[in-house]
């Protein structure tokens, strides 16, 4: 008989052991897509700049344009509908937001929420970023747009992990072309 609860307690533990696994190398794996699919976005938003001002030696970006490049791009690559709202088969389980900061030589940062306006900032080169979400921080040297996604909690099986704070990632990409 000991042999046998011994051996159930083992099994148990066991297979709590796995579960946790798969659920952690789950979420690293999404969390790691997440990051890629900031990259990108970053990247795409930093190509439209407004030719003219570029001309005279300025890299002002064209935040319209960035901000429906993204739009279009965070659907394809995190698979949620128009409103961020994550479908039946994708990993997310909650809405999605995003902020995108653009940082060019006007001198004024200028912050989209969910591809709405949020707010202008005023920044000089050489200032810091503050991610409003995370302590992401870097400094600003050149014409630069940082995307931060929050995509929400990770998905653990085992119910007491339910307290893990949201996945956020963020990334930014410099425009060195001046």
């Amino acid at each position: 008989m000991k042999i046998f609860i011994i051996t159930v307690a083992v099994v148990i533990v066991y297979s709590f052991t796995m579960v946790f696994a798969q659920d952690y190398w789950q979420a690293q794996r999404n969390s790691y897509r997440l990051k890629y699919t900031c990259e990108e976005l970053s990247a795409t938003a930093a190509s439209f700049y407004n030719l003219e001002d570029y001309s005279e030696g300025y890299t002002i970006f064209n935040t319209e344009e960035g901000i429906g490049a993204i739009k279009e791009q965070i659907t394809s690559l995190l698979s949620p509908d128009s409103s961020l709202t994550p479908v039946d088969n994708s990993y997310w389980s909650e809405q999605m937001e995003y902020k995108v900061y653009f940082y060019d030589d006007s001198g004024i940062c200028k912050v989209y929420s969910n591809g709405s306006f949020e707010r202008e900032e005023d920044f000089t080169y050489g200032s810091t970023h503050e991610d409003d979400w995370t302590s992401y921080n870097t400094v600003i040297s050149d014409p630069t747009v940082v995307v931060t996604i929050n995509a929400g909690p990770a998905r653990f099986r085992v119910k007491f992990l339910d307290l893990l704070p949201d996945i956020i990632r963020s990334s930014s990409h410099e425009w060195k072309g001046r």
